[in-house]
């Protein structure tokens, strides 16, 4: 069995070095280090340092292009958007969006930057995390808006479906930009092979729930893991129904594709009195075959407010234990 932890919030070589023990004593196999634009920028020594660390406690090393280009996933901010925003992503009412977009040569440009430093930090995989067109319901979103109608998104569209780029989100539109993820992704993971590193890719479980777009996803080249986060606080979702039917359709996908599937358990804004459905889920993802278990975060991200669960010591022991529960199974 397969346990992670994100990290991130910390890069004082100490206290990451005591972290680090704790994650491996406590049965955790791996890391996921967070690798964003400010680490980028100003830590990229120190995030070597930080890899050393983990792999020295035994730890396998996963790193993040946390918030870059406010494509993937991530509470950070994005410098290529602040100083780029003529190449951000249009949306349908004419303006940009504070994302970068991933038709546009020049951020395919920055994400080889950053995966080679990335890369010569010695992390064993890039952890893709949650790539995506820019979101209205996410972090500065504008209602009743999509994205991206830029230059480079409506010639390419025309190119391939022989008609101007639609005003409306069709379904075309969607898959236009379903194929326009794939289509980056896949020029990064080959980059990332490239210089020497795996690759992990985790979806965002509305891709998920798509079987078509989930195996386009799961059967790209170069891809040694897949998987999605089927986060259930706040959404209105039952625990093991959600992470159960989630976590068999990754099992079964990439059984079928040869892939390594894992499954994200949710560790952060978990409301007090609820905190047993992490064992729920625990049970769910395992029930359904997955091996692979990661939590976000550390220390139920207990460190950052705006996410943290309502009680941080009860969320973490009971994935503590959940997570021990299951170490062994094969």
């Amino acid at each position: 069995m397969k346990l992670g932890c994100s990290y991130f919030g910390n890069r004082i070589l100490k206290h990451v070095a005591e972290d680090m023990k704790y994650l491996a004593d406590n049965h955790f196999t791996y890391v996921v280090h967070t690798f964003s634009e400010n680490d980028f920028r100003f830590y990229a020594g120190t995030m070597k340092e930080i890899i050393r660390i983990s792999k020295d406690c035994g730890l396998e090393t996963l790193i993040d292009p946390w918030g870059v280009g406010r494509v993937f996933g991530g509470e950070a901010f994005s410098e290529f958007v602040a100083f780029h925003p003529e190449e951000c992503q249009m949306l349908n009412d004419g303006k940009p969006s504070a994302n970068a977009c991933p038709n546009n040569p020049k951020f395919r440009t920055f994400m080889k930057n950053w995966i080679e430093t990335a890369v010569g930090t010695g992390a064993d995989y890039v952890f893709w995390d949650e790539p995506h067109f820019y979101l209205s319901s996410w972090m500065g979103g504008r209602p009743n808006t999509w994205g991206c109608r830029c230059k480079y998104c409506a010639k390419k569209f025309e190119e391939e479906y022989n008609m101007p780029m639609p005003l409306e989100e069709t379904p075309t539109v969607n898959e236009f930009k379903h194929y326009s993820i794939r289509a980056f992704l896949q020029e990064m993971l080959n980059h990332a092979h490239q210089y020497g590193a795996k690759n992990s890719l985790c979806i965002l479980p509305h891709s998920a729930a798509n079987d078509v777009a989930m195996r386009d996803f799961a059967e790209m080249n170069n891809l040694e893991d897949f998987g999605t986060d089927p986060y259930w606080y706040g959404i209105n979702k039952n625990a093991q129904q959600y992470v159960g039917e989630t976590s068999r359709k990754v099992f079964e996908v990439c059984r079928e594709v040869g892939r390594n599937g894992h499954i994200w358990i949710q560790g952060f804004k978990i409301p007090a009195g609820r905190e047993k459905e992490i064992e729920i889920a625990v049970k769910a993802a395992v029930d359904a075959g997955i091996r692979n278990l990661a939590v976000w975060g550390f220390d139920a991200c207990g460190n950052m407010s705006t996410i943290a669960p309502d009680d941080p010591k009860k969320a973490w022991q009971i994935i503590l234990e959940s997570f021990k529960s299951v170490k062994d199974l094969k």
